[in-house]
């Protein structure tokens, strides 16, 4: 990285004495006179009477291309934590590649530059896209693709306000805020009870699987619930190239995506399973290929949708990049949090290579680790949804425990009791995410199972406890 102010006083009287001279050459009191190629001298039209940020790209080919970028600051403000993503795409080249710059602070008429080198041979046409964000606020996207050598200059206006961060939002506040984030996941809508409920109460989040049409219905009926889809994948391989597999899925899926405009973000894969740090490698790869696709489409993606109590705290450090690519495109991220037999069972509990946190969880509240100790500190922040939660006995080990939902677990217990009993944890655990605000809600599993597959988990009959518990946070 190159800085520049104002030439010195010694300098400017060198260069006017030799002004004619082709290029002046100054190292220590020695000045030496040489040729010089001019490349470009054109006059620069610029809103010169509005403060801005000037931008110049220049790519230069050779064997390793390599592309200059220089920021000019042409305002009376300063602009703090600089950081430039420059991401290459070559024709010729199977994978894109990226470099970064970051850049503490340009003062009001600085200048900085940097020099991003990229390997391989260079192909005659490419694309460089940048992105810049500066004081933890601002965001500018830039595309610069053409042929050959070139330089592409923009001129980004700037407003006193723009050096002003925005004010950092905790990770949890002390008590719970808004309404209640309670939705539903449902496998089939296949009740009155599901839109009615959704008309009622204007869910936070709805996931659906398979048949999707009916969730632009809802979107009609409640327009600022969330809506995640799916459909189901029967290969969830970790083999093979990732982006390639990644590729194939959106192609396999695209047609159905875009026939379903009531889905807002996009599920990939359910539940992977992840045993290595290897693996969580490529499934991250993979999910940062769709999100990155998927955009291309005009479409969201929810990256993850891991199951309870996973991955471990070295697998999630491996799918970070797989959140940043997601944040890059406008994407959440997707978990299943199940406990048994209460929903409070692991809170308190320490995830191996964390410090154990108060209100932090084994199994619920297990993603408040990854926030505070993965996400934040990489500035990955995205939003989350909780795409499948509620009790399951498939937590438990022994030889006597219970494998099945809520209604299983409350065998042999009076149903209204039991029903009272499982909506006031499920209030508990909507009053903790109340109190993060990064979380959009959570999914209580199951809704609308008309094949009897999931009925120990079925909520279809009891939304009405549940409409009644969501009314009561208003």
């Amino acid at each position: 990285m190159v800085r520049r102010r104002l030439l010195r006083m010694r300098l400017i009287a060198i260069l006017l004495v030799l002004a004619m001279a082709p290029a002046v050459l100054v190292r220590g009191d020695g000045v030496a006179v040489v040729d010089a190629v001019t490349h470009v001298a054109a006059p620069l039209a610029l809103p010169v009477q509005e403060a801005v940020l000037l931008v110049q790209g220049t790519y230069v080919p050779a064997d390793a291309p390599r592309y200059v970028l220089t920021l000019s600051n042409l305002s009376p403000w300063s602009l703090s934590e600089i950081h430039v993503l420059d991401r290459f795409f070559a024709p010729e080249s199977p994978e894109e590649q990226s470099d970064e710059w970051a850049l503490p602070e340009l003062l009001a008429g600085e200048s900085a530059s940097q020099v991003f080198q990229f390997e391989g041979r260079d192909p005659p046409a490419n694309s460089h896209q940048l992105e810049l964000n500066w004081s933890g606020a601002w965001t500018a996207f830039l595309v610069d693709q053409g042929e050959d050598s070139r330089t592409t200059i923009w001129s980004i206006p700037l407003t006193a306000d723009m050096d002003a961060k925005i004010p950092e939002v905790p990770l949890s506040y002390d008590s719970p805020v808004g309404y209640s984030k309670l939705g539903l996941h449902v496998t089939r809508n296949s009740s009155p009870n599901i839109m009615a409920f959704v008309e009622e109460t204007q869910p936070a989040v709805l996931v659906g699987v398979g048949d999707l049409g009916w969730l632009t219905e809802a979107k009609e009926l409640s327009p600022g619930t969330v809506t995640l889809g799916r459909f189901e994948e029967v290969d969830q391989s970790l083999t093979g190239d990732p982006r390639v597999r990644a590729q194939q899925f959106v192609i396999a899926h695209a047609a159905r995506y875009l026939a379903n405009p009531g889905v807002d973000y996009w599920l990939g894969w359910n539940e992977p399973v992840i045993d290595s740090v290897w693996q969580m490698e490529w499934y991250a790869a993979f999910e940062a290929e769709r999100a990155r696709l998927m955009a291309g489409l005009g479409l969201r993606v929810a990256v993850g949708n891991f199951s309870t109590g996973t991955p471990e705290a070295d697998e999630f450090s491996a799918f970070v990049p797989a959140v940043a690519a997601a944040k890059t495109y406008g994407g959440v991220l997707a978990l299943h949090e199940y406990s048994a037999p209460t929903m409070q069972d692991g809170i308190g509990a320490r995830v191996p290579g964390h410090e154990i946190e108060a209100g932090y969880g084994s199994l619920t509240l297990r993603y408040r680790y990854w926030y505070t100790y993965e996400l934040a500190p990489a500035g990955a922040i995205v939003p989350l949804v909780i795409t499948e939660a509620g009790l399951d006995g498939g937590v438990l080990s022994g030889p006597d425990t219970v494998s099945g939902g809520w209604r299983e677990l409350a065998a042999g217990v009076d149903p209204a009791y039991a029903l009272a009993d499982y909506v006031g944890q499920l209030s508990w655990y909507d009053d903790e995410l109340r109190r993060d605000p990064y979380v959009i809600g959570f999914a209580v599993f199951n809704a609308g199972d008309s094949s009897g597959k999931w009925a120990s988990f079925d909520v279809t009959s009891s939304l009405g406890e549940f409409r009644d518990m969501m009314l009561a946070k208003r």
